[in-house]
């Protein structure tokens, strides 16, 4: 899944705006979303997690783990019906991490 390098700043650019993109979503999403989808709070903190691991350049498994228990979380990313643009740009930018770092 990771090279042997897997610190976020030797992840490709793309990987990098993403997650620009999804910390500056995700918290927004998650305070106007949350009621009704608690699963934001969890999505949350995995995602600042799977960031951590990947800016420690820590355990590769730990990552992997992570990126399947978002998909579990998001049931793959699936927009609700009653997302704003804000919870899509948040589930897009999650699914491209996802695509990018499992395609590594």
């Amino acid at each position: 899944m990771f090279g042997r390098s897997n610190h976020l700043k030797n992840c490709s650019k793309s990987v990098q705006k993403s997650f620009k993109t999804l910390n500056m979503f995700l918290p927004k999403v998650q305070k106007i979303h949350g009621a009704k989808h608690p699963e934001l709070m969890e999505v949350k903190q995995v995602t600042d997690e799977l960031q951590a691991v990947l800016e420690d350049g820590m355990d590769t498994g730990r990552a992997t783990a992570l990126l399947e228990k978002l998909r579990s979380l998001t049931r793959n990313y699936a927009i609700p019906s009653d997302a704003c643009p804000a919870y899509k740009n948040a589930y897009k930018a999650l699914s491209q991490i996802d695509a990018i770092l499992s395609a590594v």
